[in-house]
Order: C-alpha cells, then sequence, then structure tokens
C-alpha cells in the first residue's frame, strides 16, 4: 500500500519534470520512508488520545524523531514491522515511567545510562546510508548535545513542577520523568540498532 502511494507520487513529480526518470526509483524509496513515518507519529498521537496520555505522545514523538535523526538506532526491516515497533516502544515507554515513579532510585541511574549510551556509540551508521567522516563527526557532537539539553529541560520541568506544587508531586515532574525515559529508551535502541547492522557486517562478509 505505502509502496504503491509512493510510485504514485513519483510519477506524478515526474509528469511535472520536477524529477528526472532516474531519480524516481529514489523519490519513491523517499516517500516511501515519509509516508510510513506519518503514519507512525499518527498511530502514536492516536494511542495517546486514547489511553489519555496525549502529552507523552507528544513528548515521545518529538525526541524519537529529533534525536534518532542523529544518533540512528534499530529499524524494522518492512514498514509495517516499523509502525508496530515504534508503537510498541511507546507503550513500553508509559510502563518504564510508571516503574520511576514508584522506584525513585531509578531515576538518575536510567538518565545518566541513556546519555552515555548514545555519547559512546552515536552516530550508528545504516548499511543503506553511509556517513561521511565529517557528518559522523557532526552527528556524534549534535546528539551529545541533543542529550545534556533534554537532561536540562527535564531538570528544569521537576523543579518548576515541585515548586509549583510546593513540593508534591505534579503533571510536569512526570514529564521530566518520561524525558528520562525516552533517552534511556534511545540509548537502548541505539544498542540494538548496533547488534543488527554488526550482523548485517558479518554476514555481508
Amino acid at each position: 500500500m505505502i509502496h504503491s502511494v509512493a510510485l504514485v507520487i513519483a510519477d506524478f513529480l515526474f509528469s511535472k519534470d520536477v524529477i528526472t526518470e532516474e531519480e524516481k526509483e529514489v523519490c519513491a524509496y523517499g516517500m516511501e520512508l515519509i509516508i510510513s513515518g506519518i503514519i507512525s507519529v499518527a498511530l502514536v498521537i492516536i494511542i495517546g488520545l486514547i489511553t489519555g496520555s496525549i502529552w507523552y505522545a507528544v513528548v515521545y514523538n518529538i525526541m524519537m524523531i529529533v534525536i534518532r535523526l542523529y544518533t540512528g538506532g534499530y529499524h524494522a526491516d518492512t514498514h509495517v514491522g516499523c509502525n508496530v515497533c515504534y508503537c510498541g516502544t511507546y507503550m513500553i515507554s508509559l510502563l518504564m515511567l510508571r516503574i520511576q515513579m514508584y522506584v525513585r532510585g531509578t531515576i538518575i541511574t536510567w538518565l545518566i545510562a541513556g546519555y552515555l549510551i548514545i555519547v559512546l556509540n552515536a552516530p550508528l551508521e545504516h548499511h543503506n546510508k553511509k556517513l561521511t567522516m565529517e557528518q559522523k563527526e557532526k552527528y556524534m557532537i549534535v546528539s551529545a548535545v541533543l542529550g545534556i539539553a533534554s537532561m536540562l529541560i527535564s531538570f528544569i520541568l521537576n523543579i518548576i513542577g515541585v515548586v509549583i506544587r510546593y513540593g508534591k508531586y505534579s503533571f510536569l515532574c512526570q514529564i521530566s520523568l518520561y524525558i528520562n525515559t525516552m533517552l534511556l529508551i534511545i540509548g537502548l535502541l541505539l544498542l540494538l540498532g548496533v547488534r543488527k547492522e554488526g550482523r548485517f557486517h558479518e554476514e555481508d562478509s
């Protein structure tokens, strides 16, 4: 379905002389990725609306799109698999948030673990998308900066949440915890991607 729609769009662009015949295949592949990504984001938003966790869905989409753009990570082999993994990971992130809310001692541990994994392993080069040394250096720096920015935002939201509620637990504190959770999840997805790419290279050699 997604492939067919992408081909139609590529043909339309070709008919309007926007792309050449040689660019149609690349354009169709790019449109497949975009359409699949839109579907994944929309599904998570829908799940967020149904489960009453819309703000978590928004944070999830922002962090998964922005940070993983530079870190890379695990990707399923099919668009359906990608959509399922994306939504499934969102549900897992909500479960992990609940765990953090009851086990406060894990907050700093998860935050540091997620950031360290990102710094030590990003960016992950996909076998279908090679990076130049300049791109690798740029992505590595941006990944580290985004990680620090996420931690700062988490810290600020936690402070504001505590102050507003006079020391009591608030929604902003939960968002702060969720950002920490997402850093760890992105880090774990990065490790899964490293393992998958390692297997690919072993089979290729």
